[in-house]
């Protein structure tokens, strides 16, 4: 066989190499596999003590130390070995085995190699788990809201855009107002009174008013009337049409005659050739053809606003431009102070809820700069001015054709009496601000906001200087103040309010209870305030409202007291019987009820409100036609008698004598 390391032919039985001292691999199994082989024990046992026997030039192997890092030292070991082997005879080695017994066989165990791939898998985890953990505290720190931003988040969300109440997803009121605005409708009420505690007004139950209105807006025409209603039936009528340029008006139970005037083309020269109108408006100082073309331009104006949807002092449009177009808001939101604070549990949708706290300042000086700001935006935004420009326009234009002037303007044009209102305006607004600037100090208080970022609590605390004094006794009224919005079918349907002012010697407080449910069916909604004045003095108001969409039955209740007596309440009792969301409703009122001074005066009310799509056309007036410009001065006569007449005809339904 052939040594592994240096190539030299050995016998079949020499564990070590007798060239280079090599240890020797062997096809068969070793001793510890197999057991002792007598054949080679003796050999071996010789080859051990001369391999330990110590050598010039060797070096003591440690026990420990493993064998596969100490090639060097095995190399040395099989040369001194070797060196043994040439130079001591036999009887030398016998002489030192002699002399002591061999030192003990020391087998130095292989040292394991680590294994690379797992090295390199653990190191990829290990590094990926870092990645992660550091992406992941990237992450927490990137979605970590700022205190500030957390409490502004939670005010502006307390009304939310695209909020459902229940009384939209009820009656669909947004939908109902539109309607109202562009489509073809009409609607009415009637109230008669049932009943009422002084005798002489209860003599006249089954007395009331009935009111009407159609709007075609497709085809420019509209109807009003109003009914008065005496014993269950109409006892006179007042009905009203436009249409084509020409109003209409008639009172049937009065008279036949239907009294008509052309607002059309050729105004002016109608009503100053009039027999009648035209000289008693001259005689006043009316220039009748200026007041016939300026209210022609009028007409022409609001019709035109009205196709285009307009509006004079739009304020939800303003409300838009002031916040988009401003930075008053912006300016006093970076002004707060704000720090994160204990938290503290309240009530949140019927349940305990943990709340995070925040304490913020509101610092006086940012309260005074957002009212500058805001009210310089109102008194300086064009489009109010314009609008309020057009309303003096045709009020002082008015007063002009009319032959007079308005109180107290003299002979000033629109434009310099809106540069007077407007200087006015600002003299009175800065007068308030610079109170305010005197008596406001910083405002300190703890906002709570839930995990969904509402709104839940805010407890807070100022004081007002309302004395030129310092003494602080005397000179401020501490105020405090704490709100809890409790949440429901919207954040504030159930809610706690209080405020309290406390000077030296006396305290006013106001505190409010809302309470409301919605199950989808049945709306509730309770409301009561509460006013205690020094002296012990206790006021109330207290409303209270109830519907079922099931059957559609309703009540209504409001009151309001004073040191336990009943000052005034109004309470309803009815039903919905009709009910398309947005386009249509009747409702019927069983009892609408009055009582004033403890129940001392009480009237009882009944009728019904209804609304819907128009049904059918809108029809000038019928009756004998006067056309009021035309008429003479013998016609008024013979209208005038004729009313006389009916006016006497109606006394006598009534029980009145006219003689």
């Amino acid at each position: 066989m052939k040594c592994t390391k240096c190539g030299a032919e050995q016998e079949a039985d020499v564990k070590f190499c007798t060239q280079c001292g090599a240890p020797m691999e062997q096809d068969n199994q070793t001793p510890e596999h197999n057991g002792p082989d007598p054949a080679k024990e003796e050999p071996a046992a010789e080859a051990e003590a001369v391999k330990e026997e110590p050598a010039t030039g060797t070096e003591t192997v440690n026990e420990e130390e493993p064998a596969a890092g100490t090639e060097a030292v095995m190399e040395e070991q099989t040369a001194g070995t070797e060196a043994v082997k040439e130079e001591a005879p036999a009887a030398e080695a016998e002489t030192v085995k002699e002399e002591g017994p061999a030192p003990t066989a020391v087998t130095i165990p292989e040292e394991p190699q680590p294994n690379k791939k797992f090295i390199k898998v653990l190191v990829a985890v290990i590094a990926i788990a870092a990645v992660i953990a550091v992406a992941a505290l990237a992450y927490v720190k990137m979605t970590t809201k700022d205190p500030k931003q957390v409490v502004i988040d939670a005010f502006e969300n307390v009304f939310p855009e695209g909020q459902v109440y229940p009384s939209e997803e009820l009656f669909g009121l947004k939908d109902f107002a539109e309607t109202v605005r562009t489509a073809d409708s009409q609607g009415g009420l009637t109230l008669k009174m049932d009943s009422c505690s002084d005798e002489m007004v209860n003599a006249y139950a089954g007395s009331g008013l009935r009111f009407e209105a159609k709007d075609d807006k497709t085809n420019g025409k509209s109807f009003f009337n109003m009914g008065v209603i005496y014993s269950g039936m109409d006892l006179a009528n007042l009905d009203v049409y436009y249409g084509d340029d020409t109003l209409m008006l008639a009172i049937p139970e009065l008279s036949g005659k239907v009294f008509t005037v052309d607002l059309g083309e050729g105004l002016a020269d109608r009503i100053k050739n009039s027999p009648t109108v035209g000289p008693l408006l001259e005689q006043n100082g009316v220039d009748v053809e200026g007041m016939a073309a300026y209210f022609t331009e009028l007409m022409d104006e609001a019709e035109k606003a009205q196709a285009e949807g307009r509006q004079p002092f739009d304020m939800e449009a303003l409300l838009n431009r002031y916040k988009e177009g401003y930075k008053a808001q912006e300016n006093f939101k970076a002004a707060l102070t704000v720090e994160k604070a204990a938290k503290g549990t309240y009530t949140m949708d019927g349940a305990q809820v943990s709340c995070n706290g925040y304490d913020v300042t509101v610092s006086k000086d940012s309260m005074i700069e957002f009212l500058r700001q805001s009210s310089d935006f109102f008194l300086q935004d064009e489009t109010l001015k314009a609008d309020f420009m057009r309303q003096l326009e045709t009020t002082v234009k008015m007063s002009e054709l009319m032959g007079g002037t308005m109180s107290g303007t003299g002979t000033m044009s629109a434009e310099e009496m809106q540069q007077q209102s407007y200087e006015e305006a600002k003299e009175m607004v800065d007068q308030m601000i610079e109170y305010l600037d005197k008596g406001l100090t910083d405002v300190n208080m703890t906002v709570y906001v839930d995990k969904k970022g509402r709104l839940a609590a805010v407890e807070g605390s100022t004081y007002l200087h309302v004395d030129d004094t310092d003494d602080s006794e005397q000179g401020y009224v501490a105020v405090t103040f704490s709100c809890q919005l409790q949440g429901g079918a919207y954040l504030t349907q159930n809610a706690l309010a209080s405020i309290t002012l406390e000077d030296a010697t006396d305290t006013v407080s106001i505190d409010m209870v809302k309470q409301g449910t919605y199950d989808k069916s049945v709306l509730t909604s309770d409301l009561s305030l509460d006013l205690t004045v020094p002296d012990d003095e206790t006021y109330n108001f207290t409303y209270t409202s109830t519907y079922d969409s099931k059957d559609g039955s309703y009540h209504l209740s409001g009151e309001v007291g004073g040191n336990g007596s009943q000052l005034v309440k109004i309470s309803a009792t009815g039903a919905v019987d009709q009910l398309e969301k947005g386009k249509s409703v009747h409702v019927n009122i069983d009892s609408l009820e009055t009582s004033v001074m403890d129940d001392s005066v009480n009237v009882v009310l009944s009728g019904e409100y209804y609304y819907q799509p128009l049904e059918g056309e809108i029809s000038p007036l019928e009756g004998e036609a006067l056309d009021v410009l035309s008429a003479t001065q013998e016609d008024w006569t013979s209208v005038g008698m004729e009313m006389l007449f009916g006016v006497m005809g109606l006394g006598s339904q009534l029980g009145i004598s006219m003689y």
